[in-house]
């Protein structure tokens, strides 16, 4: 019995061996999928699938599609957008100027200066009205390359003439007149020049003089201001130079 159970085992494994051997079937294929591979094997057909790829190049002058003569239409966010979106450049910043304006100076103030004023006016007139002796001022300037930086004369410590810029005084020329008391006065002169050929040679001067001005009398004072310095031209050149500075005045009773 067990002999027939071996020999049939082993028949069974012989078989199983002997099916899996054999080898497995192609699918069939199908008539559409046997017509494209047809239709591929054609010499035109690759020729024509290429052609279909490219695309052909843009034509130089020829309007885009969906175009006029005008051109292509503006992008949509330049056309939409609005010409007040975008302020000028000559429009000033919010911050640029001050958000008020000055105030004007109190009344008071306006006030005061018409006293200041009406006083000086006053005491003009008084002056005028109380004494008869009178003083009178004439500057004349000399020196060819001198000149007037600042000019002043004064009366007593106090500036009674001013010059204005460019002062020249080659002529002579009044620059005070005025009723002042009689008795001693002190008439001063206040300098500054420089040099026309070198404006860093500079002088500085102050001189003053005392006058006596009699009961109902005009004394006319002559200032000559004369600048004779060498020192602009002489200096650069040889290192030696000079300042050659005077001031005199000449008083005369008149009247």
């Amino acid at each position: 019995m067990r002999k027939w159970l071996v020999l049939f085992s082993l028949a069974a494994a012989s078989f199983g061996a002997a099916a899996g051997a054999q080898p497995g079937k192609k699918p069939v294929p199908s008539k559409e999928e046997d017509r494209a591979k047809s239709d591929a094997a054609k010499p035109g057909a690759k020729g024509e699938a290429a052609s279909a790829d490219k695309v052909a190049p843009p034509v130089e002058g020829a309007a885009p599609a969906g175009t006029d003569d005008l051109g292509a239409p503006p992008p949509k966010e330049v056309a939409e957008q609005k010409p007040e979106q975008k302020p000028s450049p000559l429009t000033p910043a919010p911050a640029e100027f001050p958000s008020g304006l000055a105030k004007p100076p109190p009344f008071e103030y306006d006030k005061l200066l018409g006293d200041i004023a009406a006083l000086r006016s006053r005491v003009a007139a008084l002056t005028t009205t109380l004494f008869a002796s009178k003083l009178r001022v004439v500057v004349e300037t000399k020196g060819e390359d001198a000149r007037l930086a600042s000019f002043n004369v004064t009366l007593d410590d106090g500036v009674v003439f001013s010059a204005p810029e460019r002062f020249s005084a080659d002529d002579e020329r009044t620059v005070y007149e005025h009723a002042v008391a009689p008795g001693h006065h002190v008439v001063g002169v206040e300098i500054e020049r420089y040099d026309a050929r070198r404006k860093e040679f500079r002088t500085w001067q102050s001189s003053r003089f005392s006058v006596v001005i009699p009961e109902s009398k005009l004394v006319a004072t002559h200032l000559t201001i004369v600048d004779d310095s060498d020192m602009a031209e002489d200096f650069p050149d040889d290192a030696d130079g000079q300042y050659d500075l005077r001031v005199k005045l000449r008083a005369r009773v008149v009247e």
